[in-house]
């Protein structure tokens, strides 16, 4: 039958394919060297769709580093889709043959699983990886086949030399990106940003807060700090014993199948004792397991009130501050609100609400930059912290009260008594960190006084603290 009969049955409007020509008129087909046909080389060495495509245009855009090491917009988009994509998929060639054997390098590289881990479908990580992706391959094309490679290579393989330099190039990124991606993680978990929060997390906002520590020496050297407290923390955390459904305490009469003890479950496969069983468990009259529960209490407030006297500028205060991160961090996880108060005598304070739901991250960097650096002769807010509690919101509930400060504290006697009397009130369990100082009058204010030379994570004094 005549091709164009069949498609007319059919009711199909296409044409049949044109017979390929044969003999002398043929062109020869583009083959490899195995002699099967070469694949068609694109312009990415990753099946890219049109969004990773927009992606990399805007990549090259934003960023002043991928514009210095004369990334285009294609080699951005493979980098970015290498870091992004769940599982990227490596085109069987590419335009750039330097670039495609650096990406097959770079996915085939054991580190890279790891960090991909990551970065996959976290737009901020990947970009930071891409930009590493992308300044190691430009050092790789200034100098494709290193001279120390050329060098051990037998009968001078330059194409070997090229595939050693791409693997040595790979794992640089890998090693450079995976650095720069933890320092991101850190920052967003200590300013709110990371697991625990509800909602969508902006990745602009994202990248805006990075850039910020990353130009910010204080803010920057308060987050690394709050990391090491934050892992103290997490390990105080789960040493905590949680009595549950799990506790047995003895046997009661019930209905509840998941409770029933084995021998009763037994007779309900007896065809005997099958119906005076389901009768009993009808009744509530089988024996089952009796559990010990706790019932979930909400807490109240975590309050954290950080001396900024001058004494306390430099390291102190930096520890104080990540410190603070650290419980708030901490409030966050055991949905608890969390209020930062900052405090140096009659010379100035500030106050800082960070409710559960959602943290102002900017409001956050600006009270951890800042420094108030006056003094008198009491830096911790002994008549000013029932106001405070009441202007910064706090809610009802046990509250914990956790004082940072190196100051020895004399406290006149109506002072402590009105102390005493709001603590009472608003139950407030108080616990001060003295560093270096005598602790003075705050040893008879406060339930738990510690006095430390520095603020160690290590420390026990400070674990304690991190266990509230």
């Amino acid at each position: 039958m005549d091709p164009k009969e069949l498609l007319t049955l059919l009711d199909l409007k296409a044409q049949p394919p044109p017979v390929a020509l044969t003999g002398a008129g043929a062109a020869p087909a583009p083959r490899d060297g195995s002699g099967a046909p070469a694949p068609e080389a694109g312009p990415t060495a990753l099946a890219v769709d049109a969004w990773g495509l927009r992606r990399g245009r805007d990549l090259v855009a934003e960023s002043d580093r991928l514009r210095a090491s004369g990334t285009s917009e294609c080699a951005a988009a493979d980098f970015f889709c290498a870091a992004f994509d769940p599982d990227p998929v490596l085109n069987a060639a590419c335009a750039d043959p330097v670039r495609h054997s650096f990406v097959a390098r770079l996915l085939d590289a054991p580190e890279y699983r790891a960090l991909h881990a990551d970065t996959r479908l976290d737009d901020t990580a990947a970009a930071i990886a891409a930009v590493h992706f992308a300044e190691q391959f430009a050092r790789l094309q200034e100098n494709p086949t290193e001279p120390d490679v050329r060098e051990h290579v037998v009968g001078g393989d330059t194409e070997f030399a090229a595939e050693v330099a791409a693997l040595r190039a790979a794992g640089a990124a890998v090693a450079a990106a995976r650095a720069e991606v933890d320092e991101l993680r850190d920052a967003a978990l200590a300013l709110g940003m990371g697991p625990g929060g509800s909602g969508a997390t902006d990745p602009r906002a994202v990248a805006e807060l990075f850039r910020r520590v990353r130009t910010d020496p204080t803010l920057r050297r308060v987050c690394e700090l709050a990391g090491r407290f934050r892992r103290v923390a997490r390990s105080k955390q789960r040493l905590k014993v949680a009595h549950g459904l799990d506790d047995v305490v003895g046997v009661e009469p019930g209905g509840e199948v998941a409770r029933l003890l084995p021998f009763e479950l037994a007779r309900l496969v007896v065809p005997e004792l099958e119906l005076d069983a389901l009768r009993r468990i009808a009744e509530r009259q089988a024996l089952c397991r009796a559990h010990s529960a706790v019932e979930p209490v909400g807490k109240g407030p975590v309050l954290v009130v950080v001396d900024e006297s001058g004494s306390m500028d430099g390291a102190k205060v930096h520890t104080a501050k990540a410190l603070a991160l650290a419980l708030a961090w901490v409030a966050r996880h055991q949905r608890r609100w969390c209020g930062l108060i900052a405090y140096s005598g009659n010379t100035g304070e500030r106050l800082l609400a960070l409710p559960p739901a959602r943290w102002d991250e900017r409001a956050l960097c600006g009270w951890l930059c800042a420094f108030i650096g006056g003094g008198s002769a009491l830096d911790v807010p002994i008549d000013e912290l029932p106001r405070m509690y009441r202007e910064i919101g706090a809610p009802v509930g046990g509250t914990d009260l956790v004082i940072v400060t190196d100051a020895q504290c004399v406290v006149p006697a109506r002072s402590a008594e009105r102390f005493r009397a709001w603590k009472q009130q608003a139950r407030v369990r108080a616990t001060a960190l003295v560093i270096g100082s005598d602790p003075g009058a705050l040893a008879e204010l406060c339930e738990e006084v510690h006095r430390v030379p520095a603020l160690d994570p290590a420390a026990e004094a400070v674990g304690r603290v991190l266990a509230l």
